[in-house]
C-alpha cells in the first residue's frame, strides 16, 4: 500500500492508541493478588471468589463519580486527590450492605490524553486502592476528540464487593430505640460541587482567600474518606443494624433509605460539631438549615445504626482509629408519616 502523507489516520483524528497504552501501564501491578485469574491488559478481567471465606457469597456492585468537582480539580490544577474521590464514592455505597469491597474498575473519559495530568489521576485511583486492599482490576480510558474541552475530563468507577447472604445489611434489621452514630466526613466530599462552583463562579466565594482562618481552596479539594476499614473493625466487635452514606442529598435524604416505613429517624441538630467550611458555604449561598442538611453531609460522612448496649464500645473503636464519632439521635415510633426528623 502506498503511503500517503495526506491520509486521515486515527492520530491526526485526535485518538492516540500509544499514549493510551503508556498512560495505562502505571496501573499494571508487579504482584500476585490472591483471586486474581486475569487483571489489567486483556479484554476483560476474572477474579476467583474464595468460598472458603464466603460460604454463601453475594456479590454487591456499586457505581458512581466525582462530578463537578473535577471542575475545581481543573480550576487549581490539583488532581492528586481526586483518585481517592472516585474510589470512596463507590466503596462508601457498596459498604453499607455488610459487603467487602473487592474490586474495583475506573473509567476516564478525555478529549485528549495529557500523560502529566492523567497519570496523576490514576496514580490516585491505584494508591487508594492499595492503601485499601482493593484490587484495581481493570478500566477504560477513552479518549473523545470533540466532547471534552482541553484539559477536560471525566471519571466513572466501579467497585465490587462480597458478603455472605446472611451477613447481609438492611433496614429490616433497624429497631426502635437504636442508636444514630455519625462519623465524621474530611469536609465536602464530593457532593454539592454544583452549587460550590456557582458560588465561585459569581464571585461570592473566592480560592484565593481564608476566610475565619480557614483556607478555602484547601478545604474544598479535601479528599472524599473511605470508611471501608474502620466500618469493618466495628462490624467485627458489634453487630451493625445499617448504615447510610451520606453522599448528594445530604442526611435529610439519605439516612430515610436505611429507615423502616413503620420507624422514623430522630436526628439532634446540635449533636455534633459542623466544620467551619459548611458555615461559610451557608453564609455566601444564604442558605436555610434545612437546605444544608438536604445539600450536604454537614460534617458526617457516614452514619451507621446500633443498638444501645453498643454505644461506649462504637465510639471507642472509630477514636483509636483516627475518628471522630457523636451520637447524633435515635429511632422512633413513626412520627406524622416522616422517615427523618430534626430537634
Amino acid at each position: 500500500m502506498k503511503k500517503n502523507k495526506n491520509r486521515l489516520t486515527y492520530k491526526k483524528s485526535g485518538v492516540d492508541i500509544a499514549k493510551a497504552s503508556s498512560l495505562i501501564s502505571v496501573l499494571k501491578d508487579k504482584r500476585k493478588r490472591s483471586g486474581v485469574l486475569s487483571g489489567i491488559g486483556g479484554f476483560a478481567s476474572l477474579f476467583a471468589i474464595d468460598n472458603k471465606k464466603y460460604k454463601n457469597p453475594v456479590i454487591v456492585c456499586g457505581t458512581d463519580g466525582v462530578g463537578t468537582k473535577l471542575k475545581l480539580a481543573t480550576l487549581l490544577n490539583q488532581h492528586n486527590s481526586i483518585g481517592q474521590d472516585l474510589l470512596a464514592m463507590c466503596v462508601n455505597d457498596v459498604i453499607t450492605t455488610g459487603a467487602d469491597p473487592i474490586l474495583f474498575l475506573d473509567y476516564l473519559a478525555t478529549g485528549s490524553i495529557n500523560l502529566k495530568i492523567h497519570k496523576t489521576v490514576l496514580k490516585g485511583i491505584k494508591s487508594a486502592c492499595d492503601k485499601h486492599n482493593i484490587i484495581l482490576i481493570g478500566g477504560e480510558t477513552a479518549e473523545m476528540p470533540g466532547m471534552y474541552s482541553k484539559n477536560d475530563y471525566d471519571l466513572a468507577g466501579f467497585c465490587v464487593g462480597l458478603v455472605d447472604k446472611k451477613n447481609i445489611l438492611n433496614k429490616k434489621n433497624v429497631k426502635k430505640d437504636n442508636l444514630l452514630v455519625g462519623i465524621n466526613s474530611s469536609g465536602i466530599h464530593s457532593n454539592g460541587f454544583s452549587l460550590i462552583n456557582n458560588l465561585i463562579n459569581k464571585k461570592f466565594l473566592s480560592l484565593n482567600k481564608k476566610i475565619n482562618n480557614i483556607d478555602i481552596k484547601k478545604a474544598l479539594i479535601q479528599p472524599t474518606l473511605i470508611y471501608s476499614d474502620i466500618i469493618k473493625k466495628i462490624s467485627m466487635a458489634v453487630s451493625l443494624r445499617s448504615m447510610s452514606h451520606i453522599t448528594g442529598g445530604g442526611i435529610t435524604e439519605n439516612l430515610p433509605r436505611v429507615i423502616p416505613d413503620n420507624l422514623t429517624a430522630k436526628v439532634i441538630r446540635n449533636s455534633w460539631v459542623m466544620p467551619k467550611i459548611f458555615k461559610i458555604i451557608q453564609e455566601k449561598s444564604r442558605l436555610t438549615d434545612d437546605d444544608m442538611l438536604k445539600t450536604f453531609n454537614c460534617g458526617l460522612g457516614m452514619i451507621i445504626i446500633i443498638d444501645k448496649k453498643d454505644e461506649l464500645k462504637v465510639h471507642n473503636i472509630i477514636k483509636k482509629n483516627g475518628f471522630r464519632s457523636y451520637t447524633i439521635g435515635k429511632v422512633i415510633k413513626r412520627m406524622k408519616n416522616q422517615s427523618i426528623c430534626y430537634d
